[in-house]
């Protein structure tokens, strides 16, 4: 008995506030006639290369999983298209260390300075267009920043450090990549 109360009580506070729960249909694409997306190549202004593919990948499992729009491989199949800018996608040390305190220096100077930590700093710019009339619904910049621990700061100090610190970059851009497409939804989505 004390359950149900306590679950009528919710949904009466949470029915006055706004909140529902989402189906397949978003008002964004539903008012404005979208019911197929193309998601154009992404457009790559950073240093990094490949960063575009693997933002192109997230918008287009973001989009698929939600199922209110199908994903068409071709302009010429869609209602809209979105198109993605990747401004910034570079990592810089967070922390510094010195040689002499990840392993004992036998040769060369033991005050080196070698980065602990890297913080990495992904932005990007979308935009959604309806194809039929060339209107641009929304725009939006986006950024997010992680951190990660060197590899030589984990004791693996050697040639193989910069490889290490090469992947778990990869593997934070990643990580950002589905954070801000997933960020860039909620903001498509909260206009109506």
């Amino acid at each position: 008995m004390k359950l149900s109360w306590r679950f009528m009580a919710i949904c009466l506070v949470f029915s006055g506030c706004g909140y529902t729960l989402r189906g397949n249909s978003r008002v964004f694409f539903d008012q404005n006639g979208i019911r197929t997306l193309y998601v154009a190549p992404v457009r790559n202004d950073s240093y990094k290369a490949g960063v575009e593919i693997t933002v192109y990948n997230a918008i287009r499992k973001r989009i698929a999983q939600g199922g209110y729009v199908r994903i068409v491989d071709q302009r010429s199949l869609a209602d809209g298209e979105i198109r993605a800018t990747v401004l910034t996608a570079a990592y810089s040390p967070a922390g510094i260390t010195t040689a002499d305190q990840l392993a004992p220096v036998q040769t060369g100077p033991s005050n080196i300075q070698i980065a602990s930590a890297y913080n990495v700093n992904l932005s990007i710019s979308f935009e959604m267009e309806v194809l039929r009339n060339k209107k641009i619904l929304w725009r939006d910049s986006l950024a997010r920043q992680k951190s990660f621990s060197a590899s030589t700061y984990l004791g693996a100090l050697g040639t193989t450090s910069a490889l290490i610190n090469e992947s778990d970059f990869e593997r934070t851009l990643g990580e950002l990549s589905s954070g801000i497409v997933m960020d860039a939804e909620e903001s498509m989505n909260s206009i109506f």
